[in-house]
């Protein structure tokens, strides 16, 4: 049996960075980065990542359809799609940044409204919908020809070097300017502001395309936590699963999304992302090692996406017996990852 856990965001994204890890307990984790082999993967977004192991194109697989497909009710979408993602830019000296809705707290309720006022300005260009509070889509009357730029990418990072670009980028460009001056003049985000919420004041248009006609499956369990991911797996011809612990994994080989130290890490976010890695040591990495050692499984690896470049670690459970490979922190990772 071979595990394969992809976790994005366990490098810490800050090389300034001291004792982000070294206080935590974690002996599993520390045992697999001292013995296990290490290889060092592209820089990539998870995103990108995923699109690589389902062997397709990162630079034109169309996010969108994808992951509309793999929302709660499974739509899957065969015309052009966008994701429309809504969001707060704000100022932070000269440079304006970009919040994702996880920082966001919109409620159905805000949601609904806020899509309707934008359906109702902008019906020309599409019709917007929000399956969810916090992942809007536009069904574009006209598919963009601009290159657009990843929400992950943006998040956290000046907009100024992720607007859109090429083709038809002005029009992309106008048009989230008109449509944050309609949020902007939102009754529910005079309310918000009132309350000391940050507004909803924009929206992120990323992920355009139509569905690939098929992709293909990179283990034959995917067991994933993201709508994006659980829409590959679908479009492989898989149904993947959303198990909690290592305890939940059916027998066979495996993949597993583990995305919890993810967001917290966009905004170097330390204490949720400690918490958050305590959680996976519990729950995957101390008892994948222990069943590396004793025998129910055969190789585990770890695949940990980063945009500066990634790394990936294999063990096997004959590793485990190189007493000369000493267990290795996170943090001494982190920061060889920088040099």
């Amino acid at each position: 049996m071979h595990l394969h856990l992809l976790v994005p965001g366990l490098i810490w994204p800050s090389i300034h960075a001291r004792g982000f890890a070294n206080t935590l307990a974690l002996p599993a984790l520390s045992r697999l980065l001292g013995a296990g082999h290490h290889r060092v993967e592209p820089a990539e977004t998870p995103e990108q990542t995923w699109a690589r192991l389902f062997k397709a194109d990162t630079a034109t697989l169309a996010d969108a359809p994808l992951r509309r497909w793999g929302e709660a009710d499974a739509l899957r979408v065969d015309t052009p799609l966008l994701c429309a993602d809504p969001s707060h830019l704000h100022f932070a000296g000269n440079y304006l940044l970009l919040t994702d809705a996880g920082e966001l707290a919109i409620t159905r309720e805000e949601a609904d409204a806020l899509i309707a006022a934008i359906n109702a300005e902008f019906s020309d260009i599409g019709r917007f919908e929000a399956p969810t509070p916090d992942r809007w889509y536009l069904h574009p009357t006209k598919a963009p020809t601009a290159q657009l730029s990843r929400l992950s990418a943006a998040t956290g990072r000046p907009v100024v070097h992720y607007l859109p670009s090429n083709g038809d980028a002005l029009v992309w460009q106008r048009t989230m300017n008109e449509i944050q001056v309609v949020l902007h003049n939102h009754p529910i985000n005079r309310t918000r502001e009132a309350a000391g919420q940050r507004t909803i004041n924009s929206v992120w248009f990323w992920g355009p395309g139509e569905l690939p006609a098929s992709l293909s499956a990179p283990a034959t369990h995917l067991a994933v936590s993201s709508p994006l991911v659980r829409g590959m797996a679908r479009a492989a011809g898989l149904e993947p699963t959303t198990p909690q612990t290592f305890a939940d994994l059916p027998a066979g080989d495996a993949l597993v999304e583990l995305s919890a130290v993810y967001h917290p890490s966009l905004y170097l976010d330390l204490e949720p992302w400690q918490a958050a890695l305590l959680d996976l040591e519990r729950d995957w990495f101390a008892p994948a090692v222990a069943a590396l050692k004793a025998g129910t499984l055969s190789t585990l690896t770890l695949t940990m996406p980063d945009e500066r470049g990634g790394r990936q670690i294999t063990l096997k459970r004959r590793h485990l017996w190189c007493f000369w490979r000493k267990p290795k922190t996170l943090e001494t990772l982190t920061l060889a990852s920088y040099s």
